[in-house]
């Protein structure tokens, strides 16, 4: 067996799968390092000495690293996992600050829309039941008994209480995480000999460079990991991993292309329990490895200098509120954000708001289509070959088949591959429109080239802007009206921030700023009518506005009480169902840019669909989660489009096609919800001294601790058909083809596409479970409820048999979780009765 080390493994840099084929052999691990067992490594535990000695390793090592070529541009440094987790284990907390934060965190965590689903799970849900406020309330008992003293536990034991929802779209982004995380030695890969039969699992280098010159291939598969099955073992490993599919969060753990990741087996963001691991292999060998950790590198500074101590970072690092974390907490603070990019792109608003704050510049108007797209360039996914074209921000990238398929220079494939529905950068211009122009100039191009059919690859695209992924399913269908049901919780401090926005933001006043905006780009906007374009914006990305909504029926709410209800289903309020007023500028919250079939593209509504829904397919990962779980149930729900999903469990079990979150829309606590609360109160005060103190009580305030940011699942999608009103979050429902990867299909998407082409179209009948030639598409029972491939009763997937525990750590200290986990399973407290102290 091979094992490399890099530097750059070292340092976290890594690479992708496709760079991993072309790497030199670096060299194998000394026979020192090899020892022949099976045990697991035992726990590791801190003593006094080493806590009091593991952040001044840290700072020791930091200045041997400053002194090499490395320190003036690497982002971390590597350091022994046991000295990385001592720092950890031995920083302190305050609390007062530390309670502070959980009451203010509480307050927010009650815009969570699924708040008693995820207390009492429905049945075939797959999800255990997991009291949000009753654990956080419970995680500030510890603290305040004095059974919880060190802040690594408070950030592990709160994330496991949130990562265990298995909501995308619920988060808090921890500052530990981007001060110190860990790495094992190498990647993970999950595949199958051809694609149908049941994928084993391997270390990824060996899967590269293990081939013989007939071609065979020859890694010896991983069968145990720490002496357990390596399937259970990886279900472990990731129940905590963010989608709602045990399928999807299998992918997670494993190196890929498509999208390029390194995989969560390989980037541990929390110590993984032991500073050693075992793996043993079919070929009866089994092998000790070490992990490893990076620290935070600042280039051209040495932050841990002054960071020698557990106590030093708790004052210098954490207990730092935001307005004063200048210094280490601010460049903590930003590269916890620059880690959590992905999940900030979730509306047009911050695009939307630099260029209203430029709208007298000349450079503030949408350049021509031809100027947001790129001609046969490289693709970052797609290793082999290039796309007819892309948008310039590398979002989507359109293929033919004919172009790169010699074999079949005749074919009437195309393929749209959408990496995400908002770019990676979270400063690039012009997106929406990019995307837009990117797709309409392709399916031009589809239409001259007489193409027939059309392959949809979503693979790893975890959703971004609304807007886009509505675009695109209305250029595919233009004459076809999407439908989004969706809803928010109601309660107090929603009634507020709703009336608010309500009385701010009504008919006249958005009739006024449409009427003013114009074609240039919110040019024509006076400087008082640009800051309530402003205010409109919030309201808008809210939701919480009875004028910027329509109701189930797509017409306007008759009142206030149409609009928000409160609605009682399941034990909880809700608001009625809203749907998206995609005619409204400022609903749609893009200047400058219209759906297609709204607004000055309305004529497109008239366009000839290009391609027919039984000639469409989407291909997934599960990762489908937030727009793209919304763009797939147009196409599946409205459209009867079939479904393919790759990778997953070595199973022949049904797998979903959406297993990441199908909620609608994440709210963030620092760049929303603070903005929503400071709306409501520069415009309106408090009757009384008794008033006062109870928006103190219900609104969330900016957090005194280091936490860049939070956020919450804020509406749910509530399918039109389903009787009972179930969030589409609880429902996992059935691919209607399985796949697994083959060493080909994991690195090049475009052998993947030929196989879904062959599966749907060709002579090829043998999905690995289903199929796609005599598919029949699920919808729902006899009474439109949708039906899901969960359990009918009990625990969730990964709560093992009989009622045993959850390894709710994720590795190896379980015990340190087993009271959340009591607390929550057996119903001590409920989200109705916690409320926050």
């Amino acid at each position: 067996m091979i094992v490399k080390t890099t530097a750059a493994a070292l340092l976290g840099l890594g690479c992708t799968f496709a760079d991993a084929v072309s790497l030199p052999q670096i060299g194998i691990l000394p026979a020192a390092s090899i020892v022949k067992r099976q045990a697991a490594p035992a726990k590791y535990v801190p003593t006094e000495d080493d806590l009091s000695s593991g952040c001044a390793n840290i700072a020791r090592v930091a200045a041997s690293f400053g002194r090499t070529s490395e320190a003036g541009s690497a982002t971390a440094f590597p350091v022994d996992a046991k000295i990385a987790y001592d720092c950890l284990a031995s920083i302190p907390l305050d609390k007062d600050a530390v309670l502070l934060f959980l009451n203010e965190l509480k307050k927010f965590v009650q815009f969570q829309s699924t708040l008693e689903y995820l207390a009492r799970p429905p049945s075939k849900s797959g999800q255990d039941p997991m009291d949000l406020l009753g654990g956080l309330t419970d995680i500030g008992t510890a603290v305040n008994s004095g059974s919880i003293t060190s802040w690594n536990d408070v950030e592990t034991r709160a994330e496991k209480l949130l990562d265990g929802c298995h909501e995308g779209h619920l988060y808090v982004t921890w500052p530990l995480p981007s001060l110190i995380s860990f790495r094992a030695p190498f990647q993970l890969v999950s595949m199958s000999s051809d694609g149908t039969q049941l994928p084993k699992v391997y270390v990824a280098d060996d899967a590269q460079l293990e081939s013989t010159g007939n071609g065979q291939f020859n890694a010896s598969a991983i069968t145990q990991i720490d002496g357990q099955d390596v399937v259970q073992a990886i279900d472990k490993l990731m129940y905590y991993e963010s989608s709602q599919s045990p399928d999807t969060r299998w992918n997670a753990a494993f190196q890929s292309q498509n999208p390029p990741k390194q995989g969560e087996f390989f980037t541990r963001t929390r110590y993984p329990g032991a500073n050693t691991f075992v793996l043993t292999f079919e070929n009866g060998t089994s092998t000790e490895y070490s992990y490893t950790a990076k620290a935070l590198n600042v280039p051209g500074q040495n932050i841990w200098s002054k960071l020698t101590s557990g106590q030093d970072v708790w004052d210098k690092i954490i207990n730092v509120p935001p307005a004063q974390n200048s210094g280490a907490a601010g460049k903590l603070r930003a590269r916890a954000l620059e880690d959590y990019k992905h999940r900030t792109m979730i509306s047009p608003m911050d695009e939307t708001l630099r260029r209203l704050k430029k709208r007298q510049t000349a450079n503030n108007e949408v350049p021509p289509p031809d100027q947001l797209v790129i001609l046969n360039g490289d693709f970052p996914d797609t290793p082999g070959v290039k796309p007819y074209i892309q948008d310039i921000n590398q979002v989507v990238g359109g293929y033919f088949m004919a172009d790169y398929d010699k074999s079949d220079d005749n074919s009437k494939t195309a393929i749209i591959d959408v990496t995400g529905f908002s770019p990676d950068n979270t400063t690039a211009e012009f997106a929406t429109q990019a995307v837009q122009a990117a797709v309409e100039m392709f399916l031009a191009e589809a239409k001259r080239r007489k193409m027939e059919r059309l392959i949809i690859d979503v693979r790893g695209n975890g959703g971004g802007y609304v807007n886009m992924g509505y675009d695109l399913y209305k250029q595919l269908f233009p004459s076809s009206e999407p439908y989004s049901g969706t809803r928010l919780r109601n309660h107090p401090a929603s009634l507020k921030i709703a009336q608010a926005f309500t009385q701010l933001v009504n008919q006249e006043v958005i009739d006024d700023l449409i009427k003013n905006i114009g074609g240039g780009v919110g040019a024509n906007l006076s400087v008082a009518q640009a800051a309530r374009y402003e205010q409109a914006t919030f309201a808008s990305v809210s939701n919480l506005d009875q004028f910027l909504n329509l109701d189930a029926n797509g017409t306007a709410f008759k009142s206030f009480g149409d609009f928000f209800g409160p609605v009682d289903i399941y034990d909880d309020q809700f608001t009625h169902t809203l749907t998206y007023d995609l005619r409204n500028l400022i609903a749609v919250g893009d200047l400058g840019y219209s759906i297609t079939g709204y607004g000055d593209r309305a004529s497109y509504a008239n366009n000839p669909d290009p391609f027919k829904p039984e000639n469409i397919i989407l291909v997934t990962d599960g990762v489908c989660a937030s727009t793209c779980g919304i763009f797939a149930e147009f196409l599946r729900n409205q459209q009867k489009i079939r479904t393919v999903v790759v990778g997953g469990r070595p199973d022949k079990e049904p797998s979903p096609a959406v297993g990441g979150t199908r909620g609608t829309q994440v709210i963030q606590h620092n760049a929303h919800m603070l903005k929503f609360v400071e709306i409501v109160e520069q415009n309106f005060a408090p009757r009384d001294a008794a008033e006062q103190a109870e928006w103190d009580g219900i609104f969330p305030r900016p957090f005194q601790l280091n936490i860049p940011e939070a956020a919450v699942n804020w509406k749910d999608n509530i399918r039109k058909t389903d009787p009972t009103q179930t969030p589409l979050q609880f429902y996992l429902e059935a691919a209607d083809c399985r796949l697994f990867y083959t060493k080909q299909t994991l690195v090049y998407s475009h052998e993947l596409w030929n196989r879904v082409d062959d599966l749907a179209w060709g002579s090829e009948d043998n999905c690995a479970q289903g199929s796609l030639k005599n598919a029949n598409v699920v919808l729902g029972d006899a009474n439109g409820v949708p039906v899901s491939i969960g359990p009918v009763t009990g625990p969730g997937f990964n709560s093992g048999a009989n009622g045993d525990l959850p390894q709710l750590t994720g590795d190896y200290d379980v015990d340190t979780a087993l009271w959340i986990w009591y607390g929550v399973r057996y119903s001590i407290g409920s989200s109705r009765g916690r409320t926050p102290a």
